[in-house]
């Protein structure tokens, strides 16, 4: 299992280790840990930039889904949500309006990558590009906030919407004691709050 795993080959048999063996005995073969995971054989939006394709072994990936009907498509054209990047229908790789979700970005090996010719794969368009790069920056560049529908209010202060700065440019505070619940916006409806600095 371990070689094939080396070389990114599907294993053989797989080797279950009792989980009350000790760490002495759990780590004795050398080898570590190893994850079980689901390969799903589905279009994928590749993160990585054109030279870490051609030299690293590792590549980012953020699969695709159909988009589906009912408001998601307007949401992800608005860019509502934060984790989903809306994937336009291109005809014949992407047949119906899709997302990349941006939760599920994974590192892969790039031997699990068929090799693929041109009419399976397409490029987005440089303005598309600098959308992704946006979409990219804004869900993983969110500040860690307090959340309306969970959290107490750790200590008295002004407290900003997350939602109002990031979505609309606009500054919405409010004064919280603490031991206090969190509203929700009352500009947006956003729920999620971050202590304003001194």
């Amino acid at each position: 299992m371990h070689d094939a795993l080396e070389h990114g080959s599907l294993g053989g048999l797989v080797k279950v280790v009792d989980a009350n063996l000790s760490t002495e005995q759990w780590y004795a073969d050398g080898l570590g840990d190893y994850a079980m995971a689901v390969l799903d054989n589905r279009p994928a939006l590749m993160l990585s930039q054109t030279c870490d394709v051609q030299n690293k072994d590792f590549l980012q990936v953020a699969p695709i889904f159909p988009a589906g009907n009912g408001g998601y498509i307007e949401r992800l054209e608005k860019g509502d949500l934060l984790s989903a990047f809306w994937i336009k229908r291109h005809h014949p790789e992407i047949s119906e309006e899709s997302y990349a979700d941006l939760e599920l970005i994974q590192a892969v090996h790039k031997s699990y990558l068929k090799r693929i010719n041109r009419e399976q794969h397409f490029r987005l368009s440089p303005q598309r590009v600098r959308l992704l790069q946006s979409a990219i920056t804004r869900y993983f560049g969110r500040p860690n906030s307090f959340d309306s529908r969970s959290d107490i209010v750790p200590r008295t202060g002004t407290y900003l919407c997350v939602a109002c700065f990031y979505m609309d440019a606009k500054i919405s505070a409010v004064p919280l004691e603490e031991s206090k619940s969190f509203p929700d916006c009352k500009t947006c409806s956003g729920t999620q709050w971050v202590l304003k600095g001194k």
